[in-house]
């Protein structure tokens, strides 16, 4: 960090953060977290928001208005991070390993709730051989796959319903099947609202309707929605119309650091090291787009560098000298939020707080 520790940039403008940076508009996460809350509370459904996005202690308490209770994690490290940190409702949301299960098991001791996937016997069978003591029992989502082609077990499949009756009868006093879960994850390669809105319509009947025949009549209906974007957004978010372009909270802070008149380029000091390379094949704008400046392009990166073209190839250096800043948007918040080890949160062009996320799986 420049030889400085992070607490000293607190209160630092933000032109004078060392680049690549990422930083957060604090104003724009909290109408972000509010907005989910009351949409949420309109529909009657409880919000638990996911966290792999920021992964923050900071974010989650945004995200949940304070309230610690209720998050999904991706990694058993932010589960144990998060845990740590006061959070004592934790749905695991990955099928549970064989090799983890000894991680998952003193989770399951230790937190008031903690809950796990499942999409397999052998996951079933894995759990019934390990109960968790004490009186406790583990607390199961049954995973479906209705179309975004990952982890789950199809609702069509004949083995599925015999799954969750197996899950919710087989051993009520060591299993409890909590619900089931499915994520729209092929929505992401859609173009516009109408094809995000089928796919969100074709996976909740998918899910009605296996549910529907499922032996405990109170899971007939839809009770939680997980979303994890929502607090940053990005460039991804604001082309499919899930968000408005002001709504996005991310930015990666860069520099200028070299004119190349002959190739009409401006050199960056952000690299795909802190920006990701997905989209970069999706839209004009690629990976990234460059705020305030919509006629320039991010045509390269490398491992630290980044080439700034202007869309008609007349680039004018002298708006850009070398040492001024710019800040991108990045294409995919999640994918370049993991390369940073600090967000730097601003408000009126300081830095009013600094967010660390955990690492590691």
């Amino acid at each position: 960090m420049d030889g400085r520790t992070d607490s000293s940039w607190l209160g630092a403008p933000l032109e004078q953060l060392p680049t690549p940076a990422l930083i957060l508009d604090r104003a724009t996460l909290r109408g972000n977290a509010e907005r989910m809350r009351e949409r949420c509370r309109a529909l009657g459904l409880r919000l638990r928001p996911h966290v792999k996005t920021h992964k923050t202690l900071e974010g989650a308490d945004l995200a949940t208005g304070g309230t610690r209770r209720g998050i999904v994690v991706s990694t058993l490290a932010e589960a144990r991070f998060f845990a740590a940190g006061g959070f004592d409702d934790i749905l695991y949301a990955f099928p549970v390993p064989r090799w983890r299960l000894a991680e998952c098991w003193e989770l399951a001791q230790r937190l008031q709730e903690f809950q796990v996937l499942l999409d397999s016997p052998q996951g079933l069978e894995l759990l019934l051989q390990n109960p968790v003591p004490g009186g406790k029992r583990w607390l199961v989502w049954l995973k479906l796959d209705c179309g975004n082609g990952r982890a789950g077990i199809r609702p069509t499949d004949p083995e599925a319903l015999a799954l969750a009756r197996a899950i919710a009868l087989g051993s009520p006093e060591l299993v409890t099947l909590v619900g089931v879960y499915a994520h729209c994850g092929n929505t992401y390669g859609c173009r516009d609202i109408p094809a995000i809105q089928a796919i969100a319509r074709d996976t909740t009947a998918a899910v009605l309707e296996f549910v529907a025949a499922h032996p405990v009549p109170e899971m007939s209906q839809l009770t939680e929605v997980h979303p994890g974007n929502y607090l940053f957004y990005d460039l991804q978010q604001s082309q499919l119309g899930s968000c408005r372009p002001e709504e996005v909270a991310i930015r990666v802070l860069t520099r200028v650091i070299g004119h190349y008149r002959h190739r009409g380029q401006l050199l960056l000091d952000c690299g795909w090291a802190a920006l990701s390379l997905h989209g970069g094949q999706r839209g004009p704008e690629g990976c990234a787009a460059v705020e305030g400046h919509p006629r320039l392009r991010l045509v390269g990166l490398t491992q630290e560098h980044g080439q700034v073209e202007a869309e008609d190839g007349e680039l004018d250096f002298e708006r850009f000298p070398v040492g001024s800043t710019l800040a991108l948007i990045p294409f995919h918040a999640c994918a370049t939020a993991a390369m940073h080890p600090v967000y730097f949160v601003h408000a009126e062009g300081r830095v009013v707080e600094l967010w660390h996320p955990v690492r590691g799986w």
